[in-house]
């Protein structure tokens, strides 16, 4: 029976083994490399994203995105706002809609042989201003068909105390994958930083394979043993 027990824990962990290749799951990582960039179009009449203008790579910090451990604060960009220029200001008011992204990017390849991803935070703080929307997101970009964007899958912070996104990955292996967060809504007017609010999410610590069996399998299991030793 001992050997039987024993056997039926080391297949669980096995099955969990081979299911964490093919399905990984991500966090919040803040020692990782992150990326910006900056999607900027028209305002629409109704302060909704209007016409595409450009789009440019960017710096975290200027993105207005703070990292701290694995922690990471969302604000609007205010980088762009320049109250001299009719281009970028409306009185005091921004002028341009903007997609300001802050994400962990996957070379092509790199997370080859899972069949899925799975993203998941925890959202500490929620307090971005109406017109303003922060989301997290799995992308696949796609540098072989003129960067295409061929996969996305998205959440809004807004919605609950913790986000999950799982996307099928098994066809987008030779793209670029990232995970991350965007801000969407006008550029804003730096006086106007504290009335504006932020998102902040945090990282939930991955469980334990123990945790993932079940506690309860496991103590059973270490109770039969103990009888039987």
């Amino acid at each position: 029976m001992k050997k039987f027990i024993l056997a039926v824990v080391a297949g669980l962990i096995a099955v969990f083994a081979n299911n964490n290749v093919c399905a990984l799951t991500v966090t919040i990582d803040g020692s990782a490399n992150w990326l910006a960039y900056n999607v900027v179009s028209e305002v629409n009449s109704d302060g909704s994203k209007g016409g595409y203008v450009y789009g440019e790579g960017f710096t975290v910090a200027n993105q207005k995105t703070t990292i701290n451990g694995n922690t990471v604060t969302l604000q609007p960009n205010f980088f762009y706002y320049n109250a001299t220029d009719a281009f970028w200001a409306n009185g005091a008011i921004g002028n341009k809609f903007i997609e300001g992204s802050s994400f962990v990017e996957y070379a092509p390849g790199t997370l080859l042989g899972n069949s899925s991803l799975t993203f998941t935070g925890k959202i500490d703080s929620y307090t971005l201003a109406p017109g303003y929307n922060a989301v997290a997101f799995i992308k696949a970009i796609n540098q072989n068909n003129g960067w295409s964007m061929d996969l996305f899958q998205s959440a809004s912070l807004a919605s609950g105390s913790e986000f999950s996104i799982t996307a099928d990955i098994s066809g987008v292996n030779g793209m670029i994958l990232q995970t991350g967060f965007s801000v969407l809504g006008r550029n804003a007017n730096p006086t106007q930083e504290g009335a504006l609010g932020s998102a902040v999410v945090s990282a939930i610590p991955e469980p334990s394979v123990a945790s993932l069996l079940g506690f309860g399998v496991l103590g059973l299991v270490a109770t039969r043993l103990r009888r039987r030793s």
